[in-house]
């Protein structure tokens, strides 16, 4: 076990340090997150806003459709506007970490940059619904989720652009004595000039190779291989794993391997909750969401169903034993999915008896799940969360007040128990031998 545990830290730490100081990667991953507050408002809302129609259906009272119409505007304008979030905050973020001593990079400058990039790509017209004549307009689909990925790659150009051409010297020169607001705005012109030029040249190029959009091309070439590839249950088992594995070595799993998976996977959740806001209808949703696999029926309590752990250990341990004050100290935050108290206390953190159940366990939790949601037995989620709310509750909300997550989801935290629960044992005998060893030691010494 030493053998192994000694290979993987040599093999797993290079890898993620990498990850985590990669300047790109950090960037994205910030970027969706930042964007998750939205989309929790408004596939909650949108939720609200169904109920609320259901249970009013026909009523003519003023007041109560009043109500409905604005939660049908916040959730919908939450959703909407995503792909702009996406846009905006990926150069941001990339902007604030390319800046030096030297050079003086405006982020929020940089963001609305990438906004007015990312316009002078899409198409200004739009097809008339009755007609079919061409009007001018804006579709859509280029705010909302499915322009979340183009409008990534647009974000983190632009920001990468605007970067080395304002440490360049294709800049407007002044004099010292300018006040620094002035002097950074005029250094600005021609770099922004030339970014918003370069996508705008991109945009006719794409029309002339026989595609509608930058986005359309890029959804061709790039978004849909990576879907078929990288969304089913094998892509889901390897991150998991690898997830683990960085948690297990003291890295956070999430932050590193969210950067990574976050802009082809969010997108596929957020149609699903577009197709239950439209339809109200499960069986509309044809494929499995695979963030919801990995990060709510996979890490019951946190990463690791640790909240399973957290019970087995006040089933099994001593009254006394300093595992059972830890799992105590433990259980409330773990019913939030807040689990650093375990990871870092009992620890897990390079405990090789944990190694196996803390790799393993989330893997055959996101298997049940990935075929009781794929087979029809389980509804799908279909609200996005924070990622706080309470274990169990949050099956219940997610899947639209549904019992059936929540019943797979309290059959998958009875089965990580009694996973757990040897692994417990074992830890458990292993911390009495060796205070038996130390007694031992102390018991013997005579000065």
């Amino acid at each position: 076990m030493n053998k192994l545990l000694d290979f993987l830290e040599k093999f797993m730490t290079p890898i993620s340090m990498k990850i985590s100081s990669n300047k790109l990667l950090q960037s994205i991953k910030d970027a969706f997150i930042l964007s998750i507050p939205f989309t929790v408002v408004g596939s909650f809302v949108g939720l609200i806003k169904m109920q609320l129609e259901y249970f009013t259906k026909g009523t003519e009272n003023q007041i109560l459709l009043a109500i409905i119409n604005i939660l049908g505007t916040v959730g919908d304008i939450s959703m909407a506007l995503i792909g702009i979030i996406i846009v905006m905050a990926s150069a941001y973020y990339l902007s604030e970490r390319l800046k030096n001593d030297k050079v003086h990079i405006n982020s929020i400058a940089v963001a609305l940059l990438a906004l007015v990039a990312y316009a002078a790509t899409i198409p200004t017209t739009v097809a008339d619904p009755e007609t079919g004549n061409l009007i001018s307009g804006y579709a859509r689909n280029f705010f909302n989720y499915e322009g979340m990925f183009t409008g990534l790659i647009v974000g983190l150009t632009t920001a990468y652009l605007y970067s080395k051409l304002i440490k360049s010297k294709i800049t407007i020169k002044l004099p010292d004595s300018v006040p620094p607001g002035i002097l950074n705005s005029f250094k600005s012109i021609i770099p922004m000039a030339i970014i918003i030029t370069l996508f705008a040249v991109v945009k006719e190029l794409v029309i002339l190779a026989g595609y509608g959009s930058l986005q359309e091309l890029i959804s061709t070439i790039i978004v849909a291989p990576l879907t078929n590839v990288g969304t089913g249950l094998p892509a889901i088992i390897i991150v998991i794993i690898f997830m683990q594995l960085l948690w297990f070595f003291g890295l956070h799993g999430f932050s590193i391997m969210w950067g990574l998976i976050s802009a082809i996977w969010l997108p596929i959740f957020m149609r699903h909750i577009e197709i239950f806001a439209k339809t109200q209808d499960f069986s509309a949703i044809t494929e499995v969401a695979p963030n919801v696999m990995s990060n709510i029926y996979a890490m019951i309590g946190g990463s690791g169903s640790t909240l399973a752990l957290i019970i087995a250990i006040l089933l099994i341990s001593k009254k006394q034993s300093a595992e059972r004050a830890i799992a105590k100290i433990s259980l409330v935050p773990g019913l939030f999915n807040i689990n650093e108290p375990l990871i870092f206390g009992l620890p897990i953190v390079l405990n090789p008896i944990m190694f196996i159940p803390f790799i393993f366990v989330p893997v055959i939790n996101a298997v049940i799940a990935y075929f009781a949601t794929a087979s029809g037995l389980v509804t799908p989620m279909v609200v996005l969360n924070a990622g706080v709310e309470p274990v169990l509750l949050n099956a219940w909300v997610l899947g639209a007040f549904k019992i059936g997550p929540v019943l797979l989801m309290l059959a998958l935290l009875i089965l990580d128990v009694i996973l757990y629960a040897p692994f417990v044992k074992l830890l458990q005998n292993q911390n009495k031998i060796e205070e038996d060893d130390d007694f031992d030691l102390s018991d013997g010494f005579e000065l």
